[in-house]
């Protein structure tokens, strides 16, 4: 009987998880000088292929990215398109979408097609719309890495992969980003 009652609640918790949505993005990038660089970031990215939309702030070398509806958002593809154009992300906010969520320390969800672990989460539920912003190395300037990583005491934070402490549920190995509410 618990067999069972664990079976559904892991398919309630997969099946909400799958509605979960990321629909848009501010990236800031580093090392930027003039407007040619933040069109050199605008062509990579827009040939990301669950990128619907880019818009620029050239003042402040954010750009606002729209996903596709229901794309499964890969952060790192983000990164290295940024990285390939021959520049560095500052930061990465994503805008999703989060279904009603209970959240404790140390938490993971699914959302969009990744695995994320929510650094600062504290006990509290969560619901609709929410600016998150990852905060893996590469992600977020090298001081605030390190702020982070005083904090966070769980090996994936430093490996971006899944191991024995992210929990049976998780595959190791897994690719696991590091969100901060």
């Amino acid at each position: 009987m618990r067999t069972i009652i664990f079976v559904i609640v892991m398919m309630t918790g997969i099946v909400t998880s799958s509605f979960a949505q990321v629909k848009s993005a501010l990236l800031t990038a580093s090392g930027l000088t003039c407007s040619m660089c933040s069109k050199s970031i605008f062509k990579s990215l827009e040939k990301v292929s669950f990128v619907e939309s880019i818009d620029v702030d050239l003042n402040t070398s954010v750009f606002k990215i729209k996903f596709k509806d229901g794309a499964n958002v890969d952060p790192d593809v983000l990164k290295d398109a940024v990285i390939g154009a021959g520049f560095a992300v500052a930061t990465l906010q994503l805008v999703a979408d989060f279904p009603e969520t209970q959240l404790s320390k140390d938490a993971h969800l699914q959302l969009a097609g990744a695995t994320y672990h929510i650094v600062n989460a504290g006990d509290q539920r969560i619901q609709g719309e929410r600016t998150v912003t990852i905060v893996d190395k590469n992600f977020v300037t090298a001081s605030e890495y390190k702020k982070y990583k005083k904090q966070e005491q769980m090996k994936c934070y430093e490996t971006g992969k899944a191991g024995s402490s992210c929990g049976a549920h998780i595959a190791a190995g897994t690719r696991i980003y590091h969100l901060s509410l």
